[in-house]
C-alpha cells in the first residue's frame, strides 16, 4: 500500500458525534474527503443540513441524524439507522462536548457540573456501548474519543471539565485493552487550546489570550484542520498498531 492509499478510507462508514460545528465539523470534512460515507450527529439541524450540503458539493458522500449523545433513546434509533442502512460501522468518533465554565471550582453550580458529566463522559459511554456490535462487524474498526490537554494535566478554573476529560483517557485505554480481540482500536485525541466557538471567550480577551499565548511554544491556537487530521491518521491504516493511545495536538502545551 503507497503513502497516499495508507490514509483513504474509501468505502468505509463513519459516525462523527458532535459533527456540526469545530472540530467535529473538519474532523467530518476530513474523513468525507479522504472517501469515507460520514454520518453527521448533533442536536443542530440546520448546521447539519449545511455541512452535509458541503460535503456533497465537493464529491463526498454523507448523511445526517439529529439526536442528544446524553440521550440513550435518541443514540438507540441512530445506531439502528446505521445498521439498516450500512450493516456496520468502521469509524467512530466521540467528539460531543460541553464546553468548561472558568470559575473556581467552589464556585461551580451544580446543575453544570451534571451536564458536562452527562454529556462528556456518559454519553461517550452510552455511544460506545452502543456501537460495540455494529464496531464489531466491521472486522477492523477504530474509536477515537475526543479528550484535552485537561484531562492528562491539571487545568486550574475548569475543574469539574478536566475530571470529565480524565476519566475519558483512562477509559479510552481500558477500552483498547477489553476491545482489541474484536478488531476493533480505540484512542484518544487530547487538543490543547483550538480556535473554535468553545475557545473563543478565551480569545477575546486579549489580556487572557496573552497569558495563554506565552504558555504554547508554537505561540498560536490551534486550527481545527490540524486536530481533524491527526484523527484521520488514527483511524486510517496508517495506524493499524495503534491502540490505547492519547495523542496530544496542543502546540507543546505538555512539552514543558
Amino acid at each position: 500500500m503507497g503513502v497516499e492509499e495508507v490514509f483513504r478510507l474509501d468505502g468505509r462508514v463513519a459516525l462523527v458525534a458532535g459533527a456540526s460545528r469545530g472540530i467535529g465539523r473538519a474532523i467530518s470534512q476530513v474523513l468525507a474527503r479522504a472517501g469515507a460515507r460520514v454520518v453527521l450527529v448533533s442536536r443542530k439541524e440546520a448546521l447539519l443540513a449545511q455541512l452535509q450540503r458541503e460535503i456533497q458539493d465537493t464529491g463526498g458522500e454523507a448523511y445526517y441524524q439529529v439526536a442528544n449523545v446524553a440521550e440513550e433513546r435518541s443514540m438507540e434509533w441512530v445506531f439502528k439507522w446505521v445498521g439498516e442502512e450500512f450493516g456496520c460501522l468502521h469509524i467512530l468518533v466521540n467528539n460531543a462536548g460541553v464546553s468548561p465554565h472558568y470559575l473556581p471550582f467552589h464556585e461551580t453550580a451544580r446543575k453544570d457540573w451534571e451536564k458536562m458529566l452527562d454529556v462528556n463522559l456518559k454519553g461517550v459511554f452510552f455511544v460506545c456501548y452502543m456501537a460495540f456490535s455494529l464496531l464489531g462487524a466491521a472486522n477492523g474498526a477504530s474509536v477515537v474519543n475526543v479528550s484535552s490537554i485537561g484531562g492528562l494535566i491539571g487545568l486550574p478554573r475548569v475543574a469539574v471539565y478536566t475530571a470529565t476529560k480524565g476519566a475519558l483517557a483512562t477509559f479510552t485505554k481500558a477500552l483498547a485493552a477489553e476491545w482489541a480481540p474484536y478488531h476493533i482500536r480505540v484512542n484518544a485525541l487530547c487538543p490543547g487550546f483550538i480556535e473554535t466557538d468553545m475557545t473563543s471567550g478565551l480569545s477575546s480577551n486579549e489580556k487572557l489570550k496573552g497569558e495563554l499565548l506565552a504558555r504554547i511554544p508554537l505561540a498560536r491556537f490551534g486550527k481545527p484542520e490540524e486536530v481533524a487530521y491527526a484523527t484521520l491518521f488514527m483511524v486510517s491504516p496508517a495506524a493499524s498498531y495503534m491502540t490505547g493511545h492519547c495523542l496530544v495536538v496542543d502546540g507543546g502545551w505538555t512539552a514543558w
